[in-house]
């Protein structure tokens, strides 16, 4: 039996290759729709700000830790990796 421990799993996944991963995943449906759901996903992905002492500011990699669907971003991200 082997244990992964992952250290701040959703700071170190990166946005373009999970948006390949959910490409590659898609390539069963016509391309104008996956091009669309592609495009609608960087732009959720893309909106990740936080606030600290007065000042807003967004990070240069990874998704958000409090967005409900950084889960299953990071679920995809995971399970690809898994395989």
């Amino acid at each position: 039996m082997i244990t992964f421990d992952n250290k701040d799993p959703y700071v170190n996944i990166t946005i373009d290759e999970t948006l390949n991963i959910i490409k590659s995943k898609l390539q069963q449906n016509d391309t104008q729709t996956t091009h669309q759901i592609i495009c609608l996903w960087r732009t959720v992905l893309s909106q990740n700000y936080y606030t600290l002492q007065q000042k807003i500011y967004q990070p240069e990699q990874g998704i958000a830790m409090g967005s409900p669907i950084s889960s299953l971003i990071a679920e995809i991200f995971l399970q690809n990796y898994e395989d």
